[in-house]
């Protein structure tokens, strides 16, 4: 009897040992099922209820949030129309660490587009943060009105999370060709 009651206050201490970042939700499924047209209210809220906090208020048609994506470190960036509302949702996922686990990633987002919206062929740009470098860049069309494009750059300098979203080696962008402008 003894044994289990120390057992079972040495579970409830390292259980409460933990730093909250184990516990964190993932704001991936709230980012991916914010739609198009949704409020900047509305669209905070969801992503505030996966536990993303804003990083900055609403202006110019703006919001930008910090959470988890893939259990990464994220920042999303969404875009509204005015009148319309969600127009345009980015998200900037930070690297584990290792390039080559970053690229794993990468190919596993590409696969599954590839699968879902119908194969397309990966371009290399110009990095216009690094010249010289390259990024690696899919885009689909799934309807006539959105593009998705999804971006790799191995050249990332910031290798852990930071402020800028130039840093972070994997971007996948929506958006809305319907209402391009945010006025």
């Amino acid at each position: 009897m003894l044994r289990r009651a120390c057992l079972w206050a040495l579970l409830i201490s390292l259980f409460l040992s933990l730093p909250r970042e184990v516990f964190a939700k993932d704001s991936a499924s709230a980012f991916m099922s914010a739609t198009f047209g949704l409020s900047s209210a509305r669209t905070q809220k969801r992503m505030e209820q996966s536990d993303a906090k804003a990083a900055d208020f609403v202006r110019n048609g703006r919001l930008t949030m910090k959470g988890l994506f893939q259990s990464r470190a994220s920042i999303f960036m969404f875009g509204f129309h005015a009148k319309h509302g969600l127009n345009h949702k980015t998200v900037y996922i930070a690297s584990s660490g290792n390039p080559d686990s970053d690229r794993v990633l990468y190919e596993a987002f590409r696969d599954a587009y590839n699968i879902s919206f119908g194969k397309t062929d990966e371009k290399m740009s110009q990095n216009l943060r690094a010249t010289g470098k390259l990024i690696y860049r899919s885009n689909w069309k799934p309807n006539k009105d959105t593009i998705i494009s999804l971006t790799y750059n191995p050249e990332a300098k910031n290798r852990f999370p930071g402020d800028s979203p130039g840093d972070y080696p994997i971007h996948i962008s929506y958006n809305y060709l319907k209402w391009t402008t945010a006025k």
